[in-house]
């Protein structure tokens, strides 16, 4: 009807300090005033579990293969009992072994742990058991209580202390105890310990109470059911199992297929060995005054062979060229789960992986060796000479032409040499620039390169072991006339001239012709009105021409000027006020008088003003000015200053 174990801690990492509220959907409720560092309800493998009649162990901080989790009170952490020796438990949690607090300290504490909620509904004559193990205390008290859904009660005569086991340790029992006649198809029981301590103890480290394996049953139905201390296991091993409802249970009748003893007619027997390999049954009959109950569970115990796995591997090819990299895999049976190669002579010349890659530079033969392991041991085993690495030699060309520098429209021919590891397969050839690009004979001929220019030439040749790559850079050089030449790149401001300068021809024809004096000169004089690039084609009177080109570069003189003053009294000195500059190509001229008001304005550079407003001679003074300038290379400028009128 209801059982609990609290699980195993699988993880093989230590769990203390679970405290019981965060387990499943058991709660904790304090009673009244809880000390500083009152004592905590937790559910941990720090106390494991034991069988009945065993002695209590303290669990995962001293023995990591002690897993089972049981409920327990323990003390808090930074309590009294925290840093003292033998416990030093700063965390709190050290299993079944509470902090009592003593004169100076108030550890008292009174806390119920209570189970879920267990639907009783349809059964009677109910009864709870447990094991436990429960010191002898002085002033605390651990009490067994029941709640039918109207409130809590204590129920029992009391749990009784364990016997002393030795001089540190208490022995598992088993507590049993008829719950109330409301218990009976009730939806609403819970099952509930509480503990409390004075805080007025000796100051020492005592057992507290452990609880495991909480069963609410009927008398009137038994059920089978069991567990065992491992359900995987080698060849040889034994096994302890444990049945669930020995509370109850007035004869057990135990069958273990593949087991020695194969039978048993204890409450939990020990040391079942199963020495063959296999997958075995477990039969537990359960027999009371209500009758009997059968648990079968098939195939319950795997029992493996447990023995080191047998190595072998195989390569992806065992005859292979010098520099020739190749994979191995493992083969090996048994359930390898770690792997050490060794390659004398390979690179790497160790690995652990399953399937590694190993490369040989060098010719010879080489043996290989894995040694292959599981939890079992390890085995090695080695192929002799297994792999044979042989000579391959790489190909090496090279190449030259009989020519290699010429006019335009010349046909070239090139030549292929074999150095080392001839014949080869095949001949690749990549011209760039070239008509046609490509050849795959050995002696290629007729290449064309339409333009003057130094060109790249590329060679691939292979054998049987691989290829070889050979690349002259600039090799063949196109100049159609050798001699041509033209001057330098120059500048010049506009407006102004420069003469070009070309030779090495014998005849001469520039482009663009625009600006020049001559387009058939080797000398022209060039006006450009902007910067242009020239390009003259050069001849030598025997069908080759060639091209050069000059860039002429040019710069705008940008200036402007604005007089501090002027006097328009007619005496033909300074009688206008101009904006006088270089490379204008459009203005405006603004003239203001002191209050803002404009006076005069022109777009025109050879119109100045002759300081009238209207018809009228203005009076003496300061005048603001304010222009804007756009040059002939499309620059501009503004600006505002002032000038003075004088009479």
């Amino acid at each position: 009807m209801f059982f609990e174990d609290f699980g195993t801690n699988s993880t093989g990492v230590c769990d203390a300090g679970s405290i019981a509220s965060s387990y499943g959907t058991w709660t904790i409720t304090d009673i009244g005033i809880q000390g500083n560092f009152a004592n905590q309800w937790y559910v941990s493998s720090t106390e494991p579990g034991r069988p009945i009649g065993s002695c209590n162990r303290v669990g995962c901080m001293s023995s990591p293969s002690e897993t089972n989790r049981t409920l327990h009170i323990g003390n808090a952490a930074g309590s009294e009992l925290s840093n003292q020796a033998p416990v030093n438990c700063p965390l709190g949690d050290c299993g079944a072994i509470y902090d009592p607090g003593g004169v100076d300290s108030t550890e008292s504490t009174r806390r119920r742990v209570e189970s879920p909620v267990i639907n009783c509904t349809g059964a009677a004559d109910l009864y709870v058991s447990f094991s436990y193990i429960l010191d002898n205390l002085i002033a605390a008290s651990a009490t067994l209580q029941y709640n039918s859904g109207s409130g809590w009660v204590p129920i029992g005569t009391g749990i009784p202390p364990s016997s002393v086991c030795n001089s540190d340790s208490l022995t598992w029992g088993v507590y049993t105890v008829a719950l109330p006649p409301s218990a009976a198809n009730n939806p609403t029981v819970q099952i509930g310990f509480e503990w409390s301590n004075d805080g007025y103890g000796v100051g020492e480290a005592l057992y507290s109470i452990a609880i495991d394996s909480i069963a609410v049953y009927s008398a009137t139905q038994l059920i089978a059911d069991f567990t065992a201390s491992d359900t995987v296991v080698c060849a040889g091993d034994t096994v302890n199992f444990y049945a669930d409802t020995t509370t109850i249970a007035a004869s057990y009748s135990w069958t273990f297929l593949g087991g020695t003893p194969g039978a048993s007619s204890l409450q939990n027997p020990t040391n079942i060995v199963f020495a063959n390999p296999g997958t075995y049954s477990v039969i537990l009959v359960v027999s009371g005054p209500s009758g009997a109950d059968t648990m079968t569970k098939a195939n319950y115990i795997l029992v493996n062979a447990c023995t080191p796995p047998n190595p072998d591997f195989v390569a992806s090819d065992s005859l292979i060229c010098e520099r020739e990299c190749i994979t191995f895999t493992d083969l090996s049976t048994g359930g390898a789960t770690t792997w050490a190669w060794s390659f004398p002579g390979g690179v790497p010349a160790t690995s652990t992986l399953p399937n590694p890659s190993v490369c040989y530079s060098a010719p010879g033969s080489y043996d290989v060796t894995l040694t292959a392991g599981n939890q079992y041991g390890t085995a090695s085993f080695t192929k002799t000479a297994y792999i044979r690495a042989d000579t391959c030699p790489l190909p090496e060309a090279d190449f030259i032409a009989p020519v290699q520098m010429a006019c335009s429209n010349t046909p070239f021919s090139f030549q292929g040499q074999i150095i080392a590891g001839g014949p080869f397969t095949s001949w690749s050839w990549s011209f760039p620039g070239a008509v046609p690009d490509t050849s795959s004979l050995q002696n290629p001929s007729g290449i064309l390169y339409l333009a003057d220019g130094l060109y790249d030439v590329q060679l691939i040749v292979t054998n049987q072991y691989g290829s070889d790559t050979i690349i002259k850079y600039s090799f063949i050089r196109i100049e159609s006339v050798p001699t041509a030449f033209v001057g330098p790149d120059t500048a010049m401001y506009w407006g102004s001239s420069y003469q070009l300068n070309a030779g090495g021809g014998v005849s001469y024809s520039w482009s663009p012709a625009l600006g020049l004096d001559s387009a058939t000169s080797p000398n022209p004089i060039a006006s450009p009105l902007e910067t242009t690039v020239y390009v003259v084609t050069i001849s030598d009177g025997f069908g080759c021409f060639t091209t050069r080109q000059v860039v002429v570069t040019i710069l705008h003189d940008n200036d402007f000027f604005v007089p501090t003053a002027f006097s328009p009294n007619g005496d033909g000195r300074n009688d206008y006020l101009f904006l006088r500059g270089n490379n204008l190509y459009g203005i405006r001229f603004t003239i203001y008088d002191r209050w803002g008001e404009k006076v005069f304005e022109t777009t025109n550079q050879s119109v100045g003003w002759d300081g009238t407003y209207k018809g009228k001679d203005l009076n003496p003074g300061v005048f603001t000015y304010v222009f804007t300038i756009n040059f002939d290379d499309e620059s501009s400028v503004s600006k505002t200053g002032s000038v003075t009128l004088i009479r």
